[in-house]
């Protein structure tokens, strides 16, 4: 195993983005690929946005990718596991409260007695300066006097400039003139993000942080901090974020930004693995998009991670789901749908699997997600009511009566109920009508399912029975007479 070492570490305060997937599915990946280790952290020192419902959901959706961490916090039952925790920041106060501490002892740090007033006339009265606080250089009898009063601890900015080498975005360089002395510990103790962060990667030894490249602005502080600490700074690698279809940034309130709203409308987290990696990586594969895990473990590497922000492209996700749900085995694939047609209140317990495996077997190439199943086999379990009135228009005129009733007496004479006899029988029909095939499956379709497309006609009417086949031509053509006297 590799020295590796990658993290993701989300803020619990709303759910899992498609963002942060994607990052963490890019750490997840270098791990793997290197044979190194991932880990999940969880940035919870905020107590009044943190919720454990958004880390029950981050945990659940991080599970229902397949991105399993090697180390991090307990969730499901099962115990922390790793040899660098607690993995929750709301557990490591203390160690946070020492390295300021120590940054305080060297002289890298100081304590600030300025009041939240008196750093807002400055901000107000001089909105384009950094704010110099005046205890930066206070003698230590200054400090000394004010004994238990209210202090923050602020990180003494160095001269100079800092300088990142980025895997993704190349040398960055910031003149530390354009920063002001920022906090590290608020006055009650608490860390703020930039001395948690640091603070944590350096002591569970990450080796890589992959984020977005909305914490590029981060990284200088970050770097001033791990050089502050004496800590070996790990290799950086900000990507872009995702943005919608019009190249705005993924908002929040969208429909789709929370990764469990794909799991809820049917998608495969497959799919989403597969195309959220395309969100910010290439392959050296020219024009290729269709990746199973374990294809992306083999051709990830952090040099083909991307510069431009990618959009999010609804047709191509789904053409990618369409095309894992047609990889699945047939028993893969029916144990998937089993539990939505369940939801729907469909009697599937009362199937045989054999019987389940041939629904599930003339449906998987003909959906883009599994949700779909529904509207493809519905009318295996319950009475076809009503008819899609456009089917009713074009297909239940008078010829389609009298395509019906051929075909009525034709399945009444067929005892080898088969899709493939089915088939034979109604395409002599259609020969001795002197008619195409076309003409009769189209009333045939409208008649024993209620729509005018669908799962292969024959094997549905296999499927369906005799009995229930002879009954749904009489109900429909009970219907056409019907219209006809209107």
């Amino acid at each position: 195993m590799s020295n590796t070492r990658c993290r993701i570490a989300p803020s619990p305060s709303g759910f899992l983005h498609i963002g942060t997937a994607k990052t963490a599915l890019y750490n997840w990946l270098f791990a793997k690929k290197t044979g190194g280790v991932f880990i999940l952290r969880l940035e919870d020192t905020d107590a009044e946005r943190t919720d454990e419902q958004y880390v029950h959901g981050m945990c659940e959706g991080f599970r229902w990718l397949g991105i399993e961490w090697d180390e991090g916090p307990e969730f499901g039952g099962v115990p922390e596991k790793g040899a660098y925790g607690p993995y929750r920041q709301s557990q490591r106060r203390e160690l946070y409260r020492a390295e300021a501490l120590r940054l305080l002892d060297e002289g890298k740090a100081y304590k600030c007695f300025c009041t939240k007033e008196e750093i807002d006339a400055f901000r107000k009265d001089r909105p384009h300066d950094r704010f110099m606080s005046p205890w930066r250089d206070a003698a230590p009898s200054k400090v000394a006097a004010m004994g238990d009063a209210p202090s923050a601890v602020r990180f003494k900015v160095p001269e100079g400039e800092t300088v990142l080498h980025d895997v993704i975005q190349g040398e960055v360089r910031w003149n530390n003139r354009e920063y002001d002395d920022f906090v590290i510990l608020k006055p009650n103790g608490d860390p703020i993000f930039h001395l948690a962060v640091v603070v944590d990667d350096a002591h569970m030894k990450i080796t890589h942080v992959i984020r977005g490249d909305d914490h590029l602005t981060n990284a200088a502080r970050h770097v001033m901090l791990f050089e502050a600490l004496g800590f070996p700074l790990p290799q950086y690698a900000h990507h872009p974020l995702v943005h919608d279809e019009q190249g705005r940034k993924l908002s929040k309130r969208m429909h789709g930004a929370n990764v469990l709203d794909w799991r809820d409308d049917g998608y495969l987290p497959e799919a989403i693995i597969n195309y959220i990696a395309l969100l910010g990586w290439t392959s050296e594969e020219e024009n290729r998009e269709f990746f199973t895990l374990d294809e992306l473990k083999d051709h990830f590497t952090l040099e083909r991670l991307t510069k431009s922000a990618a959009r999010f492209d609804r047709k191509k996700l789904d053409w990618l789901n369409g095309q894992h749900i047609r990889r699945l085995s047939v028993e893969d694939f029916r144990d998937r749908i089993l539990p939505i047609l369940e939801a729907q209140g469909f009697d599937v317990r009362a199937r045989t699997p054999e019987w389940l495996t041939r629904v599930a077997e003339i449906c998987q190439g003909k959906i883009p997600t599994l949700n779909q199943i529904v509207q493809q086999t519905d009318f295996f379990f319950r009475p076809v009511t009503p008819y899609e009135e456009a089917g009713v228009k074009k297909h239940f005129h008078m010829d389609g009566r009298l395509c019906l009733e051929a075909v009525l007496g034709v399945f009444a004479s067929t005892d080898d109920w088969t899709s493939k006899t089915l088939h034979d029988a109604v395409q002599a029909l259609a020969d001795r009508m002197g008619t195409g095939l076309r003409k009769l499956v189209h009333p045939i379709r409208l008649a024993l399912t209620g729509k005018t497309v669908g799962p292969g006609l024959f094997e549905l009417a296999e499927l369906l029975g005799k009995k229930t086949c002879l009954e749904r031509i009489e109900d429909a053509l009970a219907y056409i007479a019907a219209l006809d006297e209107l």
